[in-house]
């Protein structure tokens, strides 16, 4: 069995945000779902089982449902599983006082660490206060925390951190370049909701020059995935692929089964393109701007079809992706 090393657990694709950098898509408008305790037990003992030792917390955001966060970190403390870090975007920190009492929470149930998002793509949904009242009251409490990325904090406590802006009034104040600078300084791997980002700032190209029989080597690096609410094995950097996390982590990958997956693993693109023009896929005339949107283009093809295999998980990704301008 593989170990999963650098790895984290999704427990919800539920967020206050919509980030445009965001590789699973999350959104208010995603499902309303929360990691079960049972679920939680059972992602707990499979990567206590694998060998793994501490695992991140992210989501969607972790803190839209409290309760379930803590369920989660109690599962993986009964199971030998340390909590690495929890991300945030700090939508909820605005009393003090409530601050406080959760971390305190947290702190009884041994987590050290927060990660905090501030950045121009989070601004549109959350005041730059939010965060900001987070790290004060991280410090006073004695978390550990950094801010992803931390000179965002200077550069935007010039705005008005009491109100979150709209990518016209980011445009007027970091200039017109600000989403492709942004990305760029978070080295987004394009894919995800940035792959709207990379349609607008990279040239378009015939498809033909992305079949290429080069396998995705990068699907079989279990070391760093995720593991999501529902129980599904991500492989890094690759949303709307999904295995179940045992076949995922013990690489029992049947085509029969994950037909896309193991399509890309074992002839890249062109396996791919194969089989999905097999199914009816036909390019677009104008072609793509990277790899990974010809990639994504068959596989969204492949889910909008009636009972999309396994391996084209969770399916809300594709939804919700669907409301870019992709």
């Amino acid at each position: 069995m593989n170990t999963p090393l650098y790895s984290g657990v999704i427990i919800n694709y539920v967020c206050t945000a919509a980030c445009k950098h965001c590789i699973v898509a999350s959104s208010p408008d995603c499902p309303k779902d929360h990691i079960t305790e049972e679920m939680a037990e059972n992602i707990a003992k499979l990567l206590s089982e694998s060998g793994a030792y501490s695992v991140h917390i992210g989501g969607g955001e972790p803190f839209i449902n409290f309760s379930s966060l803590c369920t989660v970190i109690r599962a993986l403390s009964r199971n030998g599983i340390e909590v690495d870090y929890i991300e945030t975007n700090g939508f909820w920190c605005s009393d003090e006082k409530f601050v406080r009492d959760r971390l305190m929470k947290l702190k009884e149930l041994g987590v050290t660490t927060i990660m905090v998002s501030a950045d121009p793509f989070h601004l549109e949904y959350v005041p730059l206060v939010r965060p900001l009242i987070l790290c004060k009251m991280l410090r006073e409490c004695g978390f550990d925390f950094f801010v992803w990325k931390e000179r965002y904090l200077r550069q935007l406590s010039r705005l008005d951190i009491n109100k979150s802006y709209t990518e016209e009034e980011l445009k007027k104040e970091l200039g017109d370049d600000y989403v492709a600078a942004t990305a760029a300084e978070y080295g987004v791997g394009m894919n995800g909701r940035a792959l709207a980002i990379a349609d607008k700032i990279y040239p378009r190209r015939s498809y033909e020059e992305f079949v290429t029989s080069s396998p995705c080597s990068r699907l079989l690096v279990p070391h760093h995935c995720h593991i999501d609410l529902y129980g599904n094995g991500l492989p890094d950097g690759c949303p709307g692929l999904a295995m179940e996390m045992h076949d995922y982590l013990n690489e029992a990958l049947s085509k029969e089964k994950y037909p896309v997956f193991t399509a890309l693993v074992g002839g890249g693109t062109e396996a791919l393109f194969n089989y999905a023009t097999e199914k009816g896929f036909v390019p677009r005339a104008e072609g793509y701007p990277t790899r990974c949107s010809f990639c994504y283009a068959m596989r969204r093809y492949l889910a909008s079809l009636e009972n999309p295999t396994r391996d084209l998980s969770p399916i809300s990704f594709y939804h919700s992706m669907d409301k870019e301008d992709i």
